[in-house]
């Protein structure tokens, strides 16, 4: 294991032929024949009993290339192949893994999108995606917590892709920093979104679905998007209006306001409030954020402060918050890590120093995110 790969790997036999070179028939019946547009015959010799093996120094001679010129020289050229490694192995399967995975979602999406074709349409690829979030998050003084987090999109370009079918796992009205926005309990929903106005600046869909976990709970939700630029700086309001049968109406308002910069990098503030009827009043949130590339392949630094709110009555501050999340792609273009160490100052701890950190994989399926 420890001794140094040489240079070349020599193998010892040389196959070569008797045959007369004015009767290829023969040589082509050994296994020889003539290369188009040289005068002389070439053989490759497979690994075996004709060619040594230097499996000693990790090389593998995968072939044998002997040729005869019209002369008489024998010129032998040797091919190479160099054992996969661990993390090559890995890589394969991995990738291969994902593909099959992504051409059963692709599939599964054109079989559903050739319901709304036309017969005179043409064939089309759809842009369906998803995204699977694994987050594991060491907190000072608690047990370990793990949250997934799941999304699947399917785009239909047959219904004008005004149409999507979807199914997640995200809480309809979450705050927009919620550390984990998931529907817990091993809930998920599936349903439709339809796109009932697509215009420059303004975005109105409607949703519906069913939330899933014993007794299924039908929920439906509006949201409305309108965007506007002014001097390199971008407004966008969102409001959201859903409700779930059993857990009533809720509601979520959202301003975010972003300057985008030269050399890419983005700052970004949020502010947004949100109510249910099963919350005790109404929450709030404002979060600064620093978007920042690093030098390389999709490697971000993003840099967060927020402060939580709510409103029950009384004006009660929740948290004060601060974490900065390096990014970066991990072994394979769709495989994401991300590392976010974080303090904090909780309501629920009496405002006390809380560090922790997260650490967590994104998985991208379909086209990845700088695509969309």
């Amino acid at each position: 294991m420890g001794a140094e790969r040489p240079r070349h790997c020599f193998c010892r036999r040389l196959a070569y032929t008797d045959e007369p070179l004015d009767n290829p028939a023969g040589c082509t019946s050994k296994g020889w024949k003539r290369v188009p547009g040289q005068n002389e015959l070439c053989s490759v010799v497979r690994q075996g009993k004709d060619i040594a093996s230097c499996w000693q120094h990790g090389i593998k001679c995968v072939a044998l290339a002997v040729c005869v010129g019209y002369t008489g020289t024998v010129r032998a050229d040797l091919i190479l192949e160099m054992p996969p490694t661990f993390l090559e192995q890995t890589a394969s399967a991995l990738d291969g893994t994902r593909a099959n995975l992504n051409a059963q979602y692709q599939e599964v999406a054109r079989k559903l999108d050739s319901f709304f074709k036309r017969p005179d349409a043409p064939e089309s690829s759809t842009n369906s995606t998803a995204r699977a979030r694994l987050m594991l998050k060491l907190e000072d003084g608690e047990s370990p917590s793990l949250s997934a987090a799941f999304s699947a999109k399917m785009a239909l370009p047959f219904a004008e892709e005004r149409l999507h079918l979807f199914v997640d796992n995200i809480q309809r009205g979450a705050l927009p920093g919620d550390e984990d926005p998931t529907l817990g309990d091993d809930s998920f929903q599936v349903g439709m979104r339809f796109w009932l106005l697509q215009s420059i600046r303004s975005h109105l869909s409607l949703e519906g679905g069913v939330k899933l976990h014993g007794i299924p709970d039908p929920f439906g939700q509006v949201e409305y998007k309108y965007e506007q630029r002014l001097d390199g700086w971008v407004g966008r309001f969102t409001q959201d209006g859903f409700c779930y049968t059993k857990e009533g109406l809720g509601e979520l308002s959202q301003v975010d306001i972003e300057r985008p910069f030269q050399n890419k990098a983005l700052f970004r503030s949020t502010t947004a409030a949100n109510y249910t009827q099963e919350s005790t009043g109404v929450q709030f949130e404002q979060t600064l954020l620093t978007d920042i590339p690093l030098p390389g392949q999709r490697r971000n630094l993003i840099l967060s402060t927020s402060v939580f709110a709510q409103d029950n009555g009384c004006f009660l501050m929740e948290d004060y918050r601060a974490f900065v999340t390096y990014r970066t792609v991990f072994f394979r273009p769709w495989l994401i890590l991300e590392i976010t160490p974080q303090i904090e100052f909780p309501r629920e701890r009496n405002y006390e120093f809380t560090p922790s950190i997260q650490v967590g994989f994104e998985i991208w399926f379909g086209s990845l995110p700088e695509d969309n």
